[in-house]
């Protein structure tokens, strides 16, 4: 119940270098003590990430699409509940003693049934059931000897018994033309009326008051197969309880609003104002928890740790409705505003995964090995092994730190990295154009930059048309000013850039021409956010400015 949850997550279309980051800055804060910390990822991993993780035996982070609290955050997950068989008289006891005011009905799967109620019980005290449901309603003599506190002398075989009811406190002869066969009959000590009353054929006979039964009527009850019970209370006291034997199911109500474990909060107080519990079903219709009206008393707002990007679009929804406590990231400082300070840790460095290996170091926590075989795998990817210009000598002495944890060599590690990354098989140009996919709102101005790493570039150039027209259908369709896809040749040390929408300006930003009417060629290893990003504001001024 209200159980406060702490994300750990990456950016959306998450490259490896967010994902491992998240995954080894969730385990740091586990070391550090805080509790219920969810390590997760806002989309598909690429085939190098999934191949690092499992690589090292770890499991991929949780698809985390939304961090706004839901019902299954807020309820209670061991709810008081009734079973089907069980009587009212059990049940009500149950709320009584736990001081709650409803209960869920399930059967014996735990799928939900119904819910009763102090409102139920009201209405059953003060206007009874239907006559006509009467006949419908069979009693267990268990329950009813149960609710009695009374004992039972004598159980008829194959005899049901029904919630009909009759008084026998007149005399003998007015009783008999009363008695229909098969009810129950409640009377005193008058052994005259007892003993007609089973010649009569009734189902049960209940003696009240407490008093001797003498052994003729328990012999005489138990060769008319009729059930013979004495209860400790008298008359009026007997005939009361009799009607709290009657099975949960016949009082409960079945028309029952119920909410589903991600349904949101909003949904959840518009259902408690015409209900006063929601109980919480699976697919299967099985109660997983019930949400009442004091658990939305106090919001809820999970705490949220960003990694790996500073970005309001890149962030997770929700965002607004939890608590962000913290942001580390190597990217350039973006446009995500806070109400109250924060831990902002941003380093000029080639990875997230750097900064994450060296908060371990901190903190004075070793690190796992398994953590940093992923962290090196991170940092191994965002840097492309060192070549990119955002490498720094910080990285390549991380690196050396993780590598020996880890206990693998940094270049072989490397290179069966970047083959499992180059390997385009069975994948369509848009999955290629979008694994590695960022979007961007320059001065209002939309754009939309890929990138893709690999050490076989003759199988990319083969599809380039494809690629081509694939950015062309994806930048109409989402109204980018300009679409880029960085290729990075990682065996020449060579970067293609292919571009749909202002070519030229995109060129004259970039320094160099444009070899092809999409194509724009640079020498060395090319970053997206070191020596891309920050030309798009020129493009931007340039699409301002088309007639």
């Amino acid at each position: 119940m209200n159980a406060r949850k702490s994300f750990v997550i990456g950016h959306k279309n998450p490259d490896t270098d967010s994902i491992v980051s998240a995954v080894a800055y969730a385990e740091l804060l586990r070391l550090q003590g805080v509790e219920n910390v969810i390590a997760g990822r806002q989309g598909e991993a690429w085939r190098e990430t999934r191949y690092i993780l499992d690589r090292f035996g770890l499991p991929l982070p949780q698809l985390i699409e939304d961090v706004r609290p839901h019902a299954a955050d807020v309820m209670n997950a061991h709810p008081v509940t009734g079973l089907l068989g069980e009587s009212v008289y059990r049940v009500g006891r149950r709320m009584r003693d736990k001081e709650i005011r409803a209960v869920c009905v399930v059967d014996g799967e735990g799928r939900l049934h119904g819910l009763i109620g102090v409102e139920d019980f009201s209405s059953m005290l003060l206007t009874g059931l239907e006559d006509n449901r009467l006949d419908e309603i069979h009693l267990d003599v268990h329950n009813v000897v149960e609710t009695l506190d009374a004992r039972l002398l004598v159980e008829a075989k194959d005899r049901p018994l029904r919630d009909r009811v009759f008084v026998g406190a007149m005399s003998v002869e007015s009783m008999l033309g009363r008695i229909e066969p098969d009810i129950m009959v409640v009377m005193g000590d008058r052994e005259n009326a007892q003993r007609a009353a089973i010649l009569e054929g009734v189902a049960a006979l209940v003696i009240t008051g407490g008093v001797p039964v003498s052994d003729e009527i328990v012999r005489l009850a138990r060769e008319k197969n009729v059930t013979l019970i004495a209860s400790p209370h008298h008359t009026f006291t007997t005939v009361r309880l009799l009607h709290l034997s009657i099975p949960v199911s016949y009082a409960m109500s079945r028309d029952v609003l119920t909410a589903a474990p991600d349904e949101s909060l909003p949904d959840l107080r518009a259902k408690l104002t015409q209900q006063r519990s929601i109980p919480v079903v699976d697919a299967a219709e099985r109660l997983v928890g019930v949400v009442s009206r004091t658990d939305l008393l106090s919001p809820l707002r999970h705490a949220v740790y960003l990694v790996d990007h500073n970005e309001r679009s890149q962030t997770v929804d929700g965002l607004e409705e939890a608590e962000l406590v913290a942001i580390v990231d190597h990217h350039r400082i973006a446009d995500i505003q806070t109400a109250m300070p924060i831990l902002f840790r941003n380093e000029i460095v080639g990875s997230t995964s750097t900064i994450i290996a060296e908060l371990y170091d901190e903190a004075g926590c070793d690190i796992p090995p398994a953590i940093a075989g992923i962290l090196l795998g991170g940092l191994i990817t965002d840097t492309v092994l060192f070549r990119s210009p955002t490498s720094t000598p910080r990285d390549r002495h991380v690196a050396r730190h993780l590598a020996e944890r880890a206990g693998v060599d940094v270049n072989d590690y490397g290179s069966d990295i970047f083959a499992v990354a180059s390997d385009l098989s069975g994948r369509t140009p848009r999955q290629i154009i979008t694994t590695d996919f960022k979007e961007f709102r320059i001065e209002g101005v939309p754009f939309g930059v890929g990138y893709l790493e690999t050490v076989h570039k003759q199988s990319v150039s083969e599809i380039r048309d494809d690629l081509l027209g694939e950015m062309l259908s994806l930048q109409k369709q989402q109204g980018y000013a300009s679409l880029l896809l960085i290729i990075v040749d990682i065996v020449h040390g060579e970067t293609e850039v292919l571009v749909q929408g202002l070519e030229e300006a995109v060129a004259e930003a970039l320094g160099e021409p444009l070899l092809a009417p999409h194509t724009v060629m640079l020498p060395g290893v090319v970053s997206r956010k070191k020596q891309v990003i920050p030309i798009l504001p020129r493009v931007a001024a340039r699409w301002k400015r088309r007639p």
